[in-house]
């Protein structure tokens, strides 16, 4: 029995992640609530985002590890503050059970050493508490592993994955976008915008950028052809993304995961993409195959990139259609469950 916890949504037990549950035949129970990580400002993240998911936590250890009948032999929690909680509240039970999985793992380093020191030693306890992290790149393991040494059979790569619906009819559209469709970009941890604006300084195509985070967008210097759209979420963002002639992901990190999401959106909605080359990148694309990667910070290759694919659209086809059939496979919620509880399984003892 292994019980997850779910923050999408009051009901998630009809889902696409419990659906899947039920189709690979896995014994389970979703615990779910409704918590909104949107936010323009960091202190409403401290001050309503984490107080929410924090009592979120606390109710479900309750209900999973006290009241659940038969407890669970594992849960799998999306936080180091759910994590936190539930290995607390499994070692005032005394117990060695559940097993408490962290789905998800980033961890990013600060600029000002002391609190680079503080969150570490933060993590090395809550690393304590836990049976097995799982991460979205092989490099992050490596990394890890070397930044948390005490912890490093604790980590685990699986490739990231998410639900679309409808994706299989996507792939009759491929290639077919308008002339005057834009390029498109999304997202606001790590990246690049600064590089991709000053492309389309150069470009005359239009590019529409879904980012609603004023530090991600320092610097960057905007003409006519950028429309920036901060408050783009839900249907708004996939019918931008539906629209989409290409899908640029420009990264300014490598060390950590970041733009997973937006790329694999992309895959499923059979786009086009251009992305930076980074390692953990390269856990899900190979360039020329699904995907045109390019140097970080190279305005000269990304601009060759795009302009390559606006103008050449057998091979703006071909990576797209490639790219699907990697969703189909690897990243679709049926793979990434699938992948969940092999991770599990692999740890257990």
């Amino acid at each position: 029995m292994i019980h997850f916890f779910l923050t999408f949504g009051k009901d998630a037990s009809n889902s696409p992640f419990g659906q899947a549950l039920r189709d690979l035949k896995v014994e389970h129970k979703i615990f779910s609530d409704r918590i909104s990580f949107r936010y323009h400002y960091r202190i409403w993240l401290l001050l309503v985002g984490w107080p929410k998911l924090g009592l979120f936590a606390l109710k479900s250890a309750w209900h999973s590890l006290l009241l659940s009948n038969p407890h669970p032999d594992a849960v799998v929690v999306g936080s180091h503050l759910e994590a936190l909680v539930f290995g607390l509240v499994r070692r005032i039970l005394l117990r060695r059970k559940p097993r408490i999985y962290l789905l998800g793992f980033i961890y990013t380093r600060r600029q000002n050493p002391i609190l680079d020191i503080l969150r570490r030693f933060y993590f090395g306890r809550v690393f304590a508490l836990v049976d097995g992290i799982i991460c979205f790149s092989g490099l992050e393991i490596t990394r890890y592993r070397i930044l948390f040494p005490y912890a490093q059979n604790l980590f685990k790569y699986i490739p990231y994955g998410l639900y679309i619906n409808g994706y299989e009819e996507n792939f009759a559209t491929c290639g077919n976008s308008a002339p005057d469709a834009p390029v498109f970009s999304a997202g606001r941890s790590g990246r690049d915008y600064q590089t991709l604006f000053e492309v389309f300084n150069l470009i005359d195509h239009p590019l529409h950028v879904v980012c609603d985070s004023e530090i991600a967008l320092a610097g960057c210097v905007s003409t006519p052809n950028i429309t920036v759209l901060k408050n783009c979420y839900d249907d708004c963002y996939v019918e931008e993304l539906r629209n989409a002639a290409i899908v640029v992901v420009p990264l300014a990190v490598s060390d950590i995961s970041a733009g997973q999401m937006v790329l694999v959106q992309a895959m499923a909605y059979c786009k086009p993409l251009v992305v930076t080359q980074t390692p953990t990148i390269e856990d899900y694309l190979i360039n020329g195959i699904n995907a045109l990667l390019i140097p970080r910070g190279d305005s000269v290759a990304m601009q060759s990139a795009i302009e390559r694919l606006l103008s050449d659209k057998e091979l703006a086809s071909r990576l797209a259609k490639n790219a699907f059939h990697s969703y189909e496979t690897k990243h679709c919620m049926r793979a990434f469950v699938g992948n969940i509880i092999d991770a599990v399984k692999i740890s257990s003892p």
